[in-house]
């Protein structure tokens, strides 16, 4: 046996107070005063030894009453049978997954799982001692926390409400609580067992399992434009991935797309069960300036990943850097008749690299004598991410090339083709090739087709555009990182190749150069860290720092400014979907659109019996059945508390108390 609090056990010297109180009644003789034997009391007979008996039962109630009593006080315990239970309840962490798949209801109710955990989570710290130290761990509260009383446990559990933040974690690598209460949904996609490694292993683990309703859920899983460039006053295509993470397919949603809280687009789709469904919006932006766009579904109960927040921002012009020796170059005339690009032409001689290394497209252009300078150059460029097309030059010397597309990693040659050399038709162009996407208003296989030469031969390319009717490679892509190489097969001379007289030279070569253009802001972010890049100016470290505001909200989040890019990591208080302002000095830079993981789409859970077959044999690791209740206490705390004997005592107290008060009264 134990006690809780063994300091009253030395209230036990009270026991001494009746003791005395007898002694001295013992040697007090009582006199009785009378003038008449007529008044003289009628008295029962009692002999010495009754008297003495009853004086002592009287005396062994008081005493009794005072151990009983003091006991009481000091609560007494018989110590947990469970093997390996601890007898230290002092210290009780409660640990609730409030993420966002607790918005699920909880099965057979109609309130959610994050209400069902919070009323089992009280009911948990009902179960212990006023003087336990509770500590309430929460996705928004995910170090230990501070100890708090009973009552503020209670207060900080109904407190509760979703967050950003995944599955309760710990800061500290062990964490050694007497008793750990887990109360979570335990989703397939965020639970690992290897989270209960970070408690102590003489700490009693409860995995609480909280049953949901189904799993049912429609998640806006991203989005993504048909073409990076956004164009102004004309239409544009919006691809929507729309996620059915239930069992059942789902007619007829709706999909709606805002910009500026105005709806501009609206559809209905069928959703497969456990699939994404892309639906295809189409919009047109009005004006030049930025917009906030965002898609919403209509879905209940788990409604956080309804909407996608994201930013549509007409895109600048497109630089197109052309380096050749032809004066009279045909691409010279495209390029500068459409206000879309901003055409640049350098001779070999004389090129700037500045101008180069900027560049959304560079196009070499008929060279015959490729300078090794420049080719390194090109594959420098090629390599952080820039887009390049070559045309061979006329009888072009292949030593500068070789250089080229050994640095390029390309499996291309130069060949001899004399002016006289019969031309080759083109084959018609496969209406389904990505590149040709929304160039023909109407396909025609019978078109024609340009005549060409073969100068330049490679193969194992990343795609073929155009071929020639034998099926040789006309015009083909070389990925090479996040930059492109185009590879045309002749030159841009009527000689050796019609394509500039055909009506696919134009639309090829626009197409050519949006293909290079890259959107350096992204659509949209997700919260819960990494790293975001934005274009910005330099800025000295006197300008201050950049902040992400919504409404009267700032976070400063860490941050470097080099090579004309802001990088920045999401703070980790940043669990709010929407859209911040980025701003230096109180002055906007950008508007950002930031998203919720969409880990917490996937509701599928655990069930018990897979829950123990994941954690395995664990001594102290406890997991229960969807309907045990905590209501049971008494076996809850012989278990784990040991049995409490206060209460008896208290009862036994009451017991010498009436039982001294029927040997005073009746005998």
């Amino acid at each position: 046996m134990a006690f809780v609090y063994p300091a009253f056990l030395f209230s036990l010297v009270a026991v001494a107070v009746p003791i005395l109180l007898h002694l001295i009644q013992l040697r007090r003789a009582k006199r009785v005063v009378f003038s008449n034997v007529k008044f003289i009391q009628v008295s029962k007979d009692i002999t010495s030894s009754q008297k003495t008996l009853k004086e002592l039962l009287i005396l062994l109630c008081r005493i009794l009453f005072i151990v009983f009593l003091v006991l009481a006080f000091a609560q007494p315990f018989l110590p947990a049978f469970q093997q390996g239970a601890t007898t230290d309840n002092s210290d009780v962490a409660i640990l609730v997954d409030n993420s966002f798949s607790a918005q699920n209801l909880q099965a057979d109710q109609d309130y959610s799982v994050l209400t069902g955990a919070v009323e089992r989570g009280k009911s948990i710290v009902n179960l212990f001692p006023a003087s336990t130290a509770f500590s309430v761990v929460s996705g928004k509260n995910y170090s230990r926390g501070k100890a708090m009383s009973t009552s503020d446990a209670k207060v900080h559990l109904d407190d509760l409400d979703y967050s950003a933040v995944g599955f309760p974690s710990l800061t500290s690598s062990i964490y050694k609580p007497s008793h750990v209460f887990i109360l979570s949904d335990y989703q397939k996609q965020s639970f690992r067992s290897d989270f209960l490694q970070r408690f102590d292993s003489l700490a009693q683990v409860h995995v609480v399992p909280i049953a949901a309703a189904g799993n049912s859920n429609v998640a806006v899983d991203s989005v993504y434009l048909e073409d990076e460039f956004i164009r102004g006053n004309t239409d544009n295509m919006l691809h929507v991935r729309i996620r059915n993470t239930g069992s059942n397919v789902l007619e007829d949603v709706p999909v709606k797309l805002f910009v500026n809280e105005s709806q501009v687009a609206a559809l209905s789709i069928d959703l497969l069960p456990k699939q994404a469904t892309e639906a295809i919006l189409n919009f047109k932006l009005q004006g030049n300036e930025p917009k906030q766009a965002y898609v919403q579904v209509d879905d209940f109960p788990v409604d956080f990943d309804n909407t996608y927040y994201f930013t549509l921002s007409p895109s600048s012009s497109i630089s197109v850097t052309e380096i050749t020796d032809d004066k009279s170059s045909p691409l010279q005339q495209l390029f500068i008749n459409e206000p879309l690009f901003r055409f640049s032409s350098f001779s070999t001689s004389n090129p700037d690299y500045a101008k180069l290394a900027s560049s959304d497209v560079v196009i070499l252009n008929g060279i015959k004598d490729l300078p090794a300078s420049l080719a390194a150059t090109v594959s420098n460029y090629v390599k952080s991410g820039g887009t390049v097309l070559v045309t061979p030059g006329v009888k072009a010397n292949a030593g500068g090339y070789t250089t080229l597309f050994q640095g390029l990693n390309v499996p291309a040659t130069i060949t001899s083709a004399s002016d006289q050399a019969s031309k080759t038709a083109l084959a018609a162009p496969d209406p389904n090739q990505p590149f040709f996407k929304n160039i023909f208003s109407g396909y025609d296989a019978r078109m024609t087709m340009p005549l060409s030469t073969r100068q330049l031969v490679w193969s194992k390319s990343s795609d073929d555009i155009l071929k020639f009717k034998g099926g040789a490679p006309y015009l083909s892509r070389f990925d090479r990182g996040n930059g492109k190489v185009y590879l045309l097969a002749a030159p841009l001379e009527e000689e050796y190749n019609t394509l500039v007289n055909n009506a696919l030279f134009v639309p090829i070569m626009y197409k050519l150069a949006i293909s290079g253009y890259k959107q350096e802001q992204a659509l949209a972010y997700t919260l819960g860290g990494g790293t975001v890049r934005i274009p910005v100016k330099e800025a000295p470290a006197t300008q201050g720092v950049y902040e992400l505001q919504q409404d009267s909200v700032s976070f400063i989040p860490e941050q470097q400014v080099r090579g004309g890019s802001l990088y920045f990591s999401v703070p980790a208080d940043l669990n709010k979907a929407g859209f911040y302002t980025l701003k230096l000095q109180d002055k906007p830079v950008t508007t950002l659109a930031f998203n919720y993981s969409k880990s917490e789409s996937e509701l599928d859970q655990y069930t018990p019996d897979e829950l123990r077959a994941l954690i395995g044999d664990r001594d102290n690791v406890h997991v229960y059945n969807y309907g045990d209740a905590f209501s049971v206490k008494g076996e809850f705390e012989k278990k784990y508390f040991g049995v409490k004997l206060w209460k008896y005592c208290l009862i036994l107290c009451l017991f010498f108390l009436m039982a001294e008060i029927a040997l005073i009264r009746f005998l």
